[in-house]
């Protein structure tokens, strides 16, 4: 392994993308079996513009989602972030970073598993069930907003909507505070890993992209110290589990009770 985080890393936050939930069969959008090469009325079905009579088909997808992800739970990547008590910057909207364990965790799409009012100055919101079928009750919200009875909706960011301020907030709070910055399951080359990278690497932090296959821009834009071609379900593991002998190490750490790991 060329790269692993150490015992001066203690403020890593992890940016992942879809590539991280990928393992559960939750498909992506783009690509040639992505949703959107699928189904293309659907892709037109998620710009804002097309509310509120979209509504069924953002059901039905984000729904579906959802349900996929609850299924199959969180994968070994999200439980070695959780278990490395990294914050979390997500692109993705299945709450499996939360499933896991991760107790900070910044949404920049919303999320999948919580319901809104179309109606943007109501503050309404509730949880979700995994459900399926292109109608609010199946996945256990009301299809009337209980407060201003507009319509309810999946809280994810669709086409022509801004990125919730106080997620783009946090976000950039997090990159001027990290020590270590890594970008999982995204080709950390488009927005918003092409900002939020290169400014966590002007602050300071050593940035890392890990990716099974790593585009060649990534190795040569100098966005990151360490482009590491490899699978996340096997790194992150590995780099929990090298965290975990140091932290149990007791020459390192005399007065902490830890014991050597077995061999």
């Amino acid at each position: 392994m060329s790269f692993r985080p150490g015992p001066q890393h203690r403020r890593i936050v992890v940016l992942s993308g879809a590539g991280l939930s990928a393992r559960t069969g939750l498909r992506t959008f783009r690509g040639p079996d992505g949703l959107w090469s699928l189904d293309p009325q659907l892709e037109e079905a998620m710009h804002a513009s097309a509310l509120p009579g979209s509504i069924p088909a953002l059901w039905r997808v984000w729904g579906d989602m959802a349900r996929v992800a609850a299924a199959h739970g969180p994968t070994p990547g999200h439980f070695a972030i959780a278990r490395m008590g990294a914050q979390v910057i997500t692109q993705n909207v299945d709450g499996l970073h939360q499933a896991a364990g991760s107790e900070d965790v910044t949404e920049l799409h919303g999320s999948a598993r919580r319901a809104v009012c179309l109606e943007p100055r109501c503050p309404w919101t509730a949880p979700l069930e995994a459900g399926e079928g292109d109608r609010a009750e199946d996945h256990g919200a009301p299809s009337a907003c209980p407060v201003c009875g507009a319509p309810t909706r999946p809280d994810v960011v669709l086409f022509d909507e801004q990125l919730p301020a106080a997620a783009i907030d946090r976000a950039l709070a997090l990159t001027r505070e990290a020590d270590l910055f890594v970008v999982v399951g995204s080709s950390g080359v488009v927005m918003p890993a092409a900002q939020l990278a290169p400014r966590a690497r002007a602050a300071g932090a050593t940035t890392v992209l890990v990716d099974i296959d790593p585009p060649r821009e990534a190795a040569h834009g100098g966005i990151f110290d360490h482009v590491l071609r490899g699978d996340a379900h096997e790194v992150l593991p590995d780099w929990e589990r090298a965290r975990r002998e140091v932290a149990a190490n007791p020459f390192l750490d005399p007065f902490g009770g830890g014991r050597p790991a077995q061999m």
